[in-house]
């Protein structure tokens, strides 16, 4: 706390208070109100814990990049390293689930307006790590399934072999994205998306990278649970990018919707299990989230099944 109070009186700004926001975090995270002249301010105020400090080299390196979608007022690259930024209230994912869903619609395509934006920039070459799918989330989601089926009678083997059998027959680990690479977010679920000042606004960009720009639009849609607005979302977002003078082919931009959606519904419902282990989610709600991932896997390896499917019969004939 007196280190923060250091640095707070360094910017010229008087700590009044603060509260430290739980949850499952990559570190200590607090909401502080501070004097600036005299105005209140109030900020949250982030020490990052160790081996997931990758956010401050991310700013360091494109800072002008991702100044204009995040409030980040100043980064500390000295031990703890530490970043505050602007008190943007809470993140859409509240109250998301309870909107009417005109409404959810002009929240999605708020955010993809956003996504295409940045996605619409030149990628800045040798200062972001290049996205590549890999085994990484299949192997963690079959362990924290493994534990799960261990503690909990409801849970089924099944979830496992239909992951399992999607990584395999659609050989997704060592799948090849095909768009066009760009800057992406990385992990741009909807508790780390705001709307403040009439913009929408992201927070932790420790996941950037250059990669397919499906890869955010694939990790936005893990937390829609709705048939209509999973169709609307990349519809959406081919608008957004032909408005921006791009236009991505629609092979490539439907092969790697697949692809990134089933791996990132892997990633998202290992995570969603975690949160369940941490006290954070209920049995309920846990099972209804890998109900409905499960689904979604199986619903869009049939789909790629198909498309290869057609793919060789055309090459036959």
């Amino acid at each position: 706390m007196n280190l923060m109070i250091r640095r707070l009186r360094d910017m010229d700004r008087d700590l009044l208070s603060m509260e430290e926001i739980g949850g499952a975090h990559a570190g200590n995270i607090y909401r502080i109100e501070a004097l600036s002249g005299n105005r209140r301010v109030r900020y949250i105020y982030k020490e990052f814990a160790d081996g997931r400090n990758q956010e401050v080299e991310i700013h360091r390196n494109i800072a002008d990049i991702v100044r204009p979608f995040s409030r980040v007022v100043h980064v500390w690259d000295a031990s703890p390293q530490a970043m505050l930024m602007e008190d943007l209230g809470s993140p859409l994912k509240e109250g998301f689930y309870t909107m009417p869903a005109e409404e959810k619609r002009i929240m999605i395509g708020d955010i993809l307006k956003v996504f295409a934006s940045f996605h619409g920039l030149n990628p800045v070459k040798d200062k972001l790590p290049v996205h590549q799918i890999s085994s990484e989330w299949l192997d963690w989601c079959l362990d924290q399934l493994g534990k799960l089926d261990s503690r909990k009678s409801w849970a089924r083997p099944q979830w496992k072999r239909t992951i399992l059998e999607a990584y395999e027959r659609l050989d997704i680990p060592h799948y090849q994205t095909k768009c066009t690479p760009v800057i992406t977010h990385g992990d741009p679920h909807l508790e780390n998306v705001f709307y403040k000042d009439e913009g929408i606004w992201l927070i932790d960009w420790e996941w950037a990278a250059i990669g397919s720009p499906l890869r955010d639009v694939t990790i936005l849609m893990q937390d829609v649970y709705e048939d209509e607005l999973i169709a609307f979302v990349p519809e959406f977002y081919l608008r957004c990018m032909r408005e921006r003078g791009i236009i991505l082919d629609d092979d490539d931009f439907w092969s790697d919707l697949s692809y990134l959606y089933i791996d990132h519904l892997t990633m998202m419902l290992a995570w969603e299990v975690e949160k369940y282990f941490q006290g954070y989610l209920s049995e309920e709600r846990i099972r209804e989230i890998i109900e409905w991932k499960i689904g979604e896997i199986e619903r869009v390896t049939g789909e790629e099944d198909r498309n290869h499917s057609i793919e060789r019969n055309s090459h036959n004939e």
